[in-house]
C-alpha cells in the first residue's frame, strides 16, 4: 500500500516525493520524542516545535513564491525569472501536513498510542485516494484500520465502484460543464451585466459543490475498493438553514480540523485571561466567540492561497457566524411572539434560501482572482435588470454556451440535474435509499451504471479541468 501511494504521488512532481518522505520520517520521530516524555509540559513543548516545523514548511512552499513574486516586482525584476519559478506547490501539501499536525496533538493528548511501526505510519500519512484533497482524516480513525485483516468482499468492492463512478458523473458531466459558463464570466474582463454574474455566481457555488464532493466521492470509493474507510466530507451542504450548520455540512473534516486544533484552544486560552463577566456591557461569551471564531476563518482565508481576496472571503465567514450567534437568541425570541414557529417547514426554506445566498456571496471572493475583481463583480450585481438587458443576457448566455460546444439542450440537462442529485444524496442518507437500491433487480441496478457511464462519456469534459482543490 505504502509502494502504491509512493508511485502515486511520483506522477505529480517526482522531486516533491521527496518533501512527502521527509514529512512522513519527521512526524514519525517528533511523534516518538512527544511520547518519550511523561511531563506534560515537556510534551507540549515537543508538540509545539514539530507543529512550528510543519507550519514553516508549508509556509515556504505555499506563501513564498506569492510573496517574493511581489518582491521582485518591487526589487529585481529578473528575481522572479531566476528563484521564483522554480517553486511549484506539491500536491496535496495542505492535507498531509494538516493530517500530521492532527496525529502530532492527539499524541500529546494522549488520546492515542503513538505509532511506533513506520510503514503504518507513512501509511496513514500518504494513503493515496485521500493524499491530494483529504478528507483530512485522523489518527484513531485510520491507523486501526491499517492492523485489521482486509479479505475481499465482492458487496464491498461493487460498492466502492459504484461510489467512485458517480464521483466521476459529478465531476466530469456537471462540474465541469458549469465551468464552461463561470470561466466565461470570471475570467473575462468584460463588464457583464448583473443578471449574467448573478447566474454565473450560482453555477459557480454549484460547479465547486459538485467538483469537490465528486472528488471526494472517488476517493472514498478508491478506499473501499481496497477494504478502508474514509470519513464523508459532504452532506448536503446547500440544504443548510444557517452558516453555523453550513460549515457542519462542507469540507466536514477541515471544519472540525479547524474547530478542535484552532478554535476551541484559542476560546479556552482566552477565557482563562478575560476574569470579568462582562466587558463595556457585552459579555464575555460574546467576546470569545467573536474573536475566536474571526481568527479561525481568517486563518482558513489564509490555508486555500495569500491574497486578499481570500481573506475577505474568510472573514465574511466569521463576519456571519458572529452575527449569527449575537442574534440567535433575539431571533428565538422573534419567533415565538409572530408565530413563525408554527410555520417551521415554511420558514425552514426561507432561511436556507437565505444562507445559499450569503454563501454564493463569499463565493464571489474565492473565485475571483482579485479582491479588485471580486469588487468589480460586486458592483456590477446590480445592473442591467430591466427589459433590455436580461434579453441581452440571455443572448450572452447562449452564445457563451454555444461558442464553447454546448448546445442550449444539453444545457438544460445539467441544469436539470443538479436538483436530482441534491434529492437522490439527500434520500440516499435520510432515506436509506443505498440499501433499497442495492436490493433491486440487477437489470435495474446495472442500467443505472450503464446510464451513468453513457451520460460521462458523452456529456464529460474529460480532457480538460483538473479538480479546483488541486490547487490549495
Amino acid at each position: 500500500m505504502l509502494v502504491a501511494s509512493l508511485i502515486f504521488y511520483l506522477f505529480s512532481v517526482p522531486a516533491y516525493t521527496i518533501v512527502l518522505v521527509g514529512s512522513i520520517l519527521l512526524n514519525y520521530l517528533f511523534g516518538l520524542w512527544i511520547d518519550h516524555f511523561e511531563n506534560n509540559k515537556r510534551r507540549k513543548q515537543v508538540m509545539i516545535f514539530g507543529i512550528m516545523i510543519n507550519l514553516l514548511l508549508i509556509a515556504f512552499l505555499r506563501y513564498a513564491k506569492p510573496l517574493f513574486t511581489i518582491l521582485s516586482g518591487i526589487h529585481n525584476p529578473r528575481f522572479d525569472d531566476q528563484l521564483v519559478s522554480k517553486i511549484i506547490v506539491p500536491l496535496g501539501l495542505s492535507f498531509y501536513i494538516f493530517t500530521s499536525i492532527s496525529y502530532l496533538i492527539e499524541v500529546k493528548r494522549r488520546r492515542i498510542i503513538v505509532e511506533k511501526h513506520l510503514g503504518y505510519f507513512a501509511c496513514y500519512l500518504s494513503f493515496f485516494p485521500k493524499l491530494i484533497q483529504g478528507p483530512i482524516e485522523r489518527p484513531y480513525d485510520f491507523i486501526p484500520q491499517l492492523r485489521e485483516e482486509h479479505n475481499f468482499s465482492y458487496d464491498v468492492f461493487i460498492s466502492g465502484m459504484r461510489l467512485m463512478l458517480w464521483g466521476f458523473f459529478k465531476k466530469l458531466v456537471i462540474a465541469d460543464q458549469l465551468s464552461v459558463v463561470v470561466n466565461a464570466v470570471y475570467d473575462d474582463k468584460v463588464n457583464w451585466h448583473g443578471p449574467l454574474l448573478v447566474v454565473a455566481t450560482i453555477l459557480y457555488a454549484f460547479q465547486i459543490y459538485m467538483d469537490f464532493s465528486g472528488y471526494i466521492d472517488i476517493a472514498r470509493g478508491g478506499a473501499r475498493m481496497l477494504g478502508f474507510r474514509l470519513s464523508r466530507n459532504f452532506n448536503n451542504p446547500y440544504l443548510s438553514g444557517s452558516i453555523k450548520e453550513f460549515w457542519t455540512r462542507w469540507h466536514i473534516t477541515l471544519s472540525q480540523w479547524l474547530r478542535d486544533y484552532i478554535f476551541l484552544p484559542l476560546a479556552y486560552d482566552l477565557s482563562g485571561r478575560m476574569k470579568k463577566e462582562k466587558y463595556a456591557g457585552i459579555s464575555t461569551e460574546k467576546y470569545l466567540y467573536s474573536i475566536a471564531i474571526t481568527v479561525t476563518f481568517l486563518l482558513c482565508g489564509l490555508w486555500h492561497r495569500v491574497g486578499w481576496n481570500f481573506i475577505v472571503w474568510g472573514g465574511l465567514f466569521a463576519f456571519y457566524l458572529v452575527i449569527g450567534f449575537l442574534i440567535e437568541k433575539p431571533k428565538k425570541r422573534f419567533l415565538r411572539r409572530t408565530g413563525l414557529l408554527s410555520h417551521s417547514q415554511f420558514y425552514h426554506w426561507i432561511e436556507i434560501s437565505i444562507t445559499f445566498l450569503l454563501v454564493c456571496f463569499a463565493w464571489i471572493f474565492f473565485r475571483a482572482s482579485s479582491l479588485e475583481n471580486a469588487i468589480r463583480i460586486i458592483s456590477q450585481l446590480f445592473s442591467g435588470w430591466d427589459h433590455k438587458s436580461l434579453l441581452m443576457t440571455s443572448r450572452s448566455l447562449r452564445d457563451i454556451v454555444q461558442h464553447r460546444g454546448v448546445t442550449f439542450l444539453e444545457g438544460g440537462i445539467i441544469l436539470i440535474l443538479i436538483p436530482c442529485i441534491e434529492f437522490f444524496e439527500y434520500s440516499f442518507r435520510k432515506m436509506d435509499f443505498g440499501k433499497k437500491f442495492v436490493n433491486l433487480p440487477k437489470v435495474v441496478r446495472w442500467g443505472t451504471y450503464y446510464l451513468l457511464v453513457l451520460l460521462i462519456c458523452y456529456y464529460g469534459r474529460i480532457e480538460t479541468n483538473t479538480f479546483i482543490y488541486f490547487q490549495f
